[in-house]
Parts: structure tokens; sequence; C-alpha cells
């Protein structure tokens, strides 16, 4: 199956992009804080799929000496998304980082709602490295190159918890919440961390996750981790790029247990961007051989594949809220956007096990049936008698007579199916070969 692609030039390196709840395509980049002359900023567009084109909404440029934004996510209701940029170096020193900003996005206009600071470290290389709604958008987590989580509650924005140190050596690669919003898991490098956010343990980790038995006599670290939802709402995807060998896997886990359900490969380079699909039912990888590979959630079956979709290694992907199209950014300024089809040919939303089995076991039924019970004079003999009845009506034309025949009908219809659950064992029998 072929996918539709095509590639835009956006005038500035990406480092973030989402889909709002009304498919507007929302990116973040630009030069950085040094006097590159490449302006930092958001801009929101329009998906043109039959032009090839994106039709730019609105854009909101950042001040002089401030940096790029570098992660960015979509609020999956409201109009608002939530992105990290440091404010300038001046302000940085003096502690004064208002760094997590809150936009709100319009079809022609973006404006700043409010900001907070997720940032402790007056480091300018440390900076927000990841932002995650939680799927049903009341909370929001945000992990920093200096080890910290914040959980916040939307849309007031009040902390949750006080700010967490995940890790003083390593800086916090992905987070997200699973369904019931109880957990945040925290990736690092060397470890998933599970923090507890419910109950009288708030805020601490309960438990971590080794890449120790991903691949065996391998050593690998973890790069990015999402919940399933939908389809795939029972398991976790953790994605690690290998460290003694060159490669990349994706890892099911049980998403209470965590127990470790299944490991593919995916390919010879390292995974740069993840992302998952609104239903559950489609994970993408960005790689470092500048390509996108989609993959089935439930089987991790590859459906496609898109080759050189950048010149420089992808630096975010994401999907729109219908699943329909896939975006990919870059540094080399360019976005590209891929059209999806309703349903892969190879798409598993169901376990084909139980499709097969129904479908046995409902033939076994028909054929049951059909052999232990003689229907065909059965039915002769009803037929006979409905032609009477409707004879009957036809000759009277009255609604007293009308009345009794529709009566006689469907107790004709009760026969038919009393005589068959009469023949219930037949059920009680196939279930038990089964």
């Amino acid at each position: 199956m072929s996918c539709s692609t095509f590639k835009a030039t956006v005038g500035i390196p990406i480092f973030g992009l989402a889909f709002t709840s009304s498919k507007q395509l929302v990116m973040g980049g630009g030069g950085g804080a040094g006097r590159s002359g490449v302006k930092n900023r958001l801009s929101s567009y329009k998906v043109d799929v039959r032009r090839k084109d994106l039709e730019e909404d609105a854009t909101f440029e950042f001040d002089a000496g401030e940096d790029a934004p570098m992660s960015l996510d979509a609020h999956p209701v409201d109009h608002f998304i939530v992105t990290g940029v440091n404010t300038s170096l001046e302000n940085m020193s003096e502690g004064r980082n208002e760094n997590c900003r809150i936009f709100k996005i319009e079809s022609d206009k973006i404006t700043l709602d409010k900001s907070t600071n997720t940032l402790s470290s007056k480091k300018q290389e440390d900076f927000q490295r990841v932002v995650r709604f939680s799927q049903d958008g009341t909370l929001v987590a945000t992990g920093t190159t200096d080890g910290k989580v914040h959980v916040f509650q939307y849309p007031g924005f009040d902390l949750l918890t006080e700010p967490i140190i995940v890790s003083t050596e390593d800086e916090v690669l992905d987070v997200d919440f699973n369904l019931e919003k109880e957990k945040l898991t925290c990736c690092l490098r060397d470890g998933l961390k599970l923090i507890n956010l419910r109950g009288k343990n708030i805020g601490q980790v309960v438990e971590t996750i080794s890449t120790n038995s991903i691949v065996k006599n391998e050593k690998t670290q973890f790069r990015a981790f999402r919940y399933g939802r939908g389809y795939t709402k029972d398991f976790g995807f953790a994605i690690a790029n290998g460290i003694t060998k060159p490669g990349s896997y994706v890892v099911k886990y049980d998403a209470y247990s965590f127990e470790q359900l299944k490991v593919v490969y995916i390919g010879a380079k390292p995974v740069t961007a993840v992302t998952l699909s609104h239903d559950g039912s489609i994970l993408a990888f960005g790689t470092a051989d500048l390509s996108i590979t989609l993959m089935d959630a439930q089987t991790l079956k590859v459906l496609y594949k898109v080759k050189d979709a950048h010149s420089f290694p992808i630096t975010a992907i994401a999907f729109s809220p219908d699943r329909l199209l896939l975006a990919s950014a870059s540094a080399d300024s360019t976005c590209c956007i891929v059209s999806l089809p309703l349903q892969f040919d190879n798409l598993s939303t169901i376990n084909p096990i139980y499709t097969v089995l129904l479908a046995l076991a409902i033939a076994g039924i028909l054929l049951l049936v059909l052999s232990v019970l003689d229907l065909d004079a059965y039915f002769e003999e009803k037929l006979a008698l409905s032609k009477a009845v409707v004879t009957d009506v036809v000759a009277s034309s009255t609604v007293d007579a009308i009345v009794p025949a529709i009566a006689t009908s469907i107790e004709s219809i009760e026969t038919i199916v009393e005589t068959i659950i009469s023949k219930a064992p037949i059920v009680t029998i196939i279930k038990d070969e089964f």
C-alpha cells in the first residue's frame, strides 16, 4: 500500500510539533539563543493535502536573546499548547526563567496565556526536554535536562505535587501518564522511573524498570516511552537504542505489571523521535537513517516506511487527531506530511485469533442446527398457514381481521425460536469440543 507524501520548507529548524484538536499543525523552532540571525518562533498551519502545501495561519516570535522552543504538546480538546522556551541568559542567571509557556492557538493568532518555571538550573545548556498532557487533558508533566519532573493540573497550572528529582546524573527524555493518571512514567537512559501520583506516597518513585532484560548480551538505553490508548490501553511501549551494537528496538510491556511481553527489532539506526496515534493503533518512529517507520501497535508488524523523509535526523513527529495525517520535522527546516489510509491492509485492531474462533463457532452451530432439525417441512407448513392468513385478511379488509393476522405471524416466529432453543444442547456440545 502506497501513502501520499509531500515535504514543505518552513524556514527554521524545527524541534517540536503537534496537531491541535482542530487539526491545526503547530511547529516550534529557530536558531536558538545565539545570534544566528534565525528567529525563534511558533507557527500554526493548515495542511492542504490536495495542493501538497502548508498554509501558515499565525506566528508568534520570541524576544531576542530567548531560546528556541525545544518541546511541545497540544491539549487533546482545548486549543492550547505547552512548550519549553528558556528566557535570556541574564534572566536565567538571576533565577527568573519562566521557561514553560502556555499558548492559545486561534485561527489567525497565537497568544501567550501564562508561563511558569520548570527549570531550576541556571546553565544555558539546560532546558525543558519534554512536555506531555494526560489522555484526558487534566494533567501536564514536564521533564528537564537537569533530571527534574513537574506535574501540573490543567487549566490552572497548579502543581499536583512538589517538583520531583528523578535523577541527578541524567536528563529526562520522555514522560507519559497511564490511563488512570495514578502513575507517571519517566524515561531516562538507564531506566524507566514509575512515579506515584495518588495517596500519601504521591511524587515518589515506586518502581524502576531496567534495560538489562531487553536484548540478551547487549547493552541498550531507553529513548522514549508511551502508554497505549484505545485498542492498546493495556500496554506500554518503550523505545531502546543499542550501545554495544547499533540498532533500535520497541519493547511491549503490560501497562500495569510492567511484565515484558515482546521485543521487536526496528532497524540498524537509533530512533530519534516517537509518537503513538490517538486511537492507539499505530506507532511511528523517526530514525537516524532519515526514514519514518509505521508499526501496528498490537502486533508490532511494520505497516509502511517512508525513506529519506528529511536530509537531517528527525526531531519531532506527530499524528493528527483523526490518524489520517502524520507530520515529521527536522533541523533541515522542512516538514514532511504523510497521508494515511482509513485502514491499512495489515493493521490488526482486533485479534485475528478471536475472529477465526468466532467464525468457526458460528459455522459449527449453523451446520449442526441444519443437520438435526427438519426445518424444511416446518417452514413449508408455516408458509401455507401464512398464505391462508393473508387471504383471510384481504377478504375481510377490516382492522379486526388484520390484528389477529399480525398476532398469528408473531406466534409463528416465537414458535420457531422456541424450537431452536429446545435444541440448546447443540451449543453446549460445540463449547465442550472447543
